[in-house]
């Protein structure tokens, strides 16, 4: 994906090694990189030879059914677990909510409905129940588990060393991050005849580029959804709490739906990129702990160097033949593209390692 960057590996000792470390239910536990992997330091490496411009790699070979990874319930940002780290911004965040969810427009609905299912699909999981992340918790993901990642970053808690590494290079990115969509940006004065401006033109012929067999008008329309979400978001938000367009993004971009009420973004399982041919899959292991925990599991024969991917989403339709709305949404969610002849073959990303080292707080 655009953006699935593996992190470089924290220093022994470090205090998120020291925070998962315990957290761990191997005997032979040690903790690397940014998150738990209980007792499989030895399997994996991350280096520069991805397809994505990093990757999670196999240093041996690996057999089918072979648990690689190791994720406690608890390391999962989601908005339980928020709540649960930063009680007094979740009261904030359900104040907020109550006031949105009252003030919603219809329309407004529909477009939130919409982009709570374009997510990272994985096959329901039975997950602990998050019985504190309150009413309508699904409806609010988006918001709300950016609004977690930026107090992590205030407060220097133990996600925030992963948080900061999250990175993305792709049109819709580096779109947001410039910020030059917004109506009242200065910089932004030369509106286009149809009214559409020239950095959005510049995003959507940058993607066009890159999956030509997208028709322009659905990767603008997929570009203006996502800039509309973060229009609203930035509004609703803004002076409330810290806001950050460039982490919302980010966010949304390393999502998965757990269920239909519980989205996650899990410590390594983002730094996986993808692939039409996914070679590991994620598992819950509901017994495992008070919390249960997650699992990354090789789901074929791996031989060693052989990089790690994870299927984000299909891009076929139910006779298995290519569809045009589901690859749009692949590459303006993740920047990546696909056509009819390569749809079941290794998705290849194209783009270069992101520059970006930190997420920049718009308060």
């Amino acid at each position: 994906m655009s953006g699935a960057q593996p992190s470089a590996s924290l220093a022994p000792g470090h205090k998120l090694e020291q925070h998962l470390r315990g957290k761990c239910t191997y005997d032979n536990a040690s903790c690397t990189g940014t998150t738990c992997a209980c007792g499989m330091k030895d399997l994996l490496s991350r280096n520069q030879h991805s397809v994505a411009g990093r990757g999670v790699f196999s240093t041996k070979d690996l057999v089918a059914g072979e648990e690689l990874i190791k994720i406690p319930y608890h390391a999962a940002l989601t908005q339980g677990n928020g709540a649960l780290n930063f009680p007094s911004l979740a009261k904030e965040l359900l104040d907020l909510r109550e006031q949105n969810t009252q003030q919603q427009q219809p329309s407004g609905s529909a477009l939130r409905r919409l982009w709570n299912r374009i997510r990272r699909k994985q096959p329901p999981v039975a997950v602990a129940k998050e019985t504190n992340a309150g009413e309508n918790a699904q409806e609010y993901w988006k918001e709300e588990l950016t609004s977690y990642a930026l107090e992590a970053i205030e407060q220097d808690h133990p996600w925030s060393t992963w948080i900061e590494q999250w990175q993305r290079n792709d049109p819709m990115q580096t779109l947001v991050d410039q910020g030059t969509w917004t109506r009242d940006n200065p910089v932004y004065t030369d509106i286009y005849p149809n009214g559409i401006a020239e950095s959005i033109l510049t995003a959507v012929n940058d993607f066009q580029e890159m999956a030509p067999d997208i028709p322009d008008y659905k990767i603008g329309a997929a570009v203006g959804i996502r800039l509309e979400l973060v229009d609203d978001y930035l509004f609703q938000y803004s002076n409330k709490v810290p806001t950050s367009a460039s982490l919302f993004s980010l966010a949304v971009s390393r999502a998965v739906g757990l269920t239909e009420r519980v989205t996650a973004i899990i410590p390594m399982h983002d730094m996986i990129n993808h692939s039409a041919q996914s070679n590991v899959e994620m598992a819950y292991n509901e017994k495992d702990g008070e919390f249960g925990s997650f699992s990354l599991i090789a789901s074929v024969d791996i031989p060693k160097d052989t990089e790690l991917f994870l299927r984000y989403t299909d891009v076929t339709d139910d006779d298995g033949k290519w569809d045009d709305d589901k690859a749009t949404w692949l590459l303006t969610q993740w920047g990546i593209p696909s056509s009819p002849t390569g749809n079941t073959a290794r998705v290849e990303e194209q783009h270069t390692a992101s520059l970006r080292e930190k997420s920049v707080v718009d308060a």
